[in-house]
């Protein structure tokens, strides 16, 4: 089973990386897969961090 989280942090790449391989290793029956960027498309949502403040707009995926 597969839940999609979406999450924003002021944490240094290197912050978030040591985070989420810390998670991983709380239990053995939970993977977490991340991906870090700037921009997500997220439901029906874009999230772009503009210089650090964010934008949001309607997303539709290609058909």
């Amino acid at each position: 089973y597969i839940d999609d989280i979406f999450m924003t942090t002021n944490l240094s790449f290197d912050e978030i990386n040591t985070r989420l391989i810390e998670a991983n290793q709380q239990d053995e029956n939970i993977r977490l897969t991340h991906t870090i960027s700037s921009k997500v498309e997220y439901l029906d949502v874009l999230v772009e961090n503009d210089n650090g403040q964010l934008k949001t707009s309607v997303y539709h995926k290609l058909a």
